[in-house]
């Protein structure tokens, strides 16, 4: 459909990715990987963290707290409400986090750390929500798109493995994942950022890869055929994480639940989308794990949290 609204040099045909199919174990192969093609796609400055001086390199754990604190991100008044976040975003996991002694500590310094990547992501994933409207609303009302909005949208339609012109598919996938759920699964597969896959690359969500070399050999399992999949920073890390729940057969249960929730006119929650997780790990009660980590640590607290205006 889309691509018949481009003529000559503007036509660039956008290739659907092939999905992963079940393999002989538990976990679907890509139920929790990053296929090669989302590289391509993953912008290297995200909207929501394009200002480069808004981003913090690599450094230990009191100098990234005492920086974020200084902009304004105390946890305690993010639970409660009484403030934004502020758009300030760490490149990789503090050095020091398995150092830290005390687990609240740890915990605290990891939401600051995890929080404002979350919510970037998810500001840019309700931004480009609402863009699809608008374009599937012109082209209903019989308009053409421009060759730039019309590629954007196959690239949508691509990067989100749905059908050219399955509007209401494209919606029910491209849409947000509740922060306590994105905070629960990282500290689970990161061990609130003190693995080594999260210090060697940036891989907080144990995303999985089949391609050789692409990740980190994930020591002491025998007879591995996979890689955990390594990224240039955190950002990009929670940008696959979201973009893969939203799109891989293995959570389609999920984004029924958060259509559900959507049609009642409810903002999805973290507790009950954590049901459609079957298929993340092999562990035993993967959906229980998490849903205690979300109870313990009242992470529910943040899926209201929002990022700060630009003059806030």
């Amino acid at each position: 459909m889309l691509k018949r609204l481009l003529t000559g040099a503007a036509l660039m045909a956008v290739t659907m990715p092939a999905q992963s199919a079940s393999g002989p174990w538990t976990v679907p192969p890509g139920a929790y990987a990053t296929p090669p093609e989302i590289t391509a796609l993953v912008p290297s400055q995200p909207r929501s963290l394009a200002v480069t001086h808004d981003i913090l390199p690599r450094a230990d754990a009191a100098t990234l707290d005492a920086l974020l604190s200084a902009a304004g991100l105390r946890v305690a008044q993010v639970r409660s409400g009484a403030a934004a976040v502020p758009r300030l975003y760490v490149e990789a996991m503090p050095t020091d986090m398995a150092q830290i002694d005390q687990a609240a500590e740890r915990k605290r310094i990891f939401i600051k750390v995890m929080l404002p990547l979350i919510l970037a992501v998810n500001e840019r994933l309700i931004a480009e929500r609402a863009e699809i409207a608008h374009l599937a609303g012109l082209l209903e009302a019989g308009q053409t798109l421009t060759p730039d909005k019309a590629l954007w949208l196959s690239d949508m339609f691509a990067l989100f493995y749905v059908e050219d012109g399955d509007f209401a598919e494209l919606l029910a996938r491209v849409d947000v994942i509740p922060p306590s759920l994105a905070l629960a699964q990282a500290a689970q597969e990161s061990g609130w950022g003190t693995s080594r896959f999260a210090h060697e690359g940036n891989a907080v969500f144990g995303q999985r890869t089949w391609e050789d070399g692409a990740g980190i050999d994930p020591e002491g399992l025998k007879n591995a055929d996979f890689e955990v999949q390594a990224f240039q920073g955190l950002k990009d890390s929670v940008f696959a994480y979201l973009v893969n729940l939203n799109r891989h057969q293995a959570y389609h249960h999920l984004r029924e639940l958060r259509a559900q929730m959507r049609a009642e006119g409810t903002e999805p929650d973290g507790m009950t989308l954590a049901a459609g997780l079957d298929d993340y790990a092999q562990e035993p009660d993967y959906i229980g794990k998490i849903r205690a980590l979300i109870s313990v640590n009242n992470l529910t607290d943040f899926d209201g949290a929002r990022l700060a205006d630009a003059a806030e």
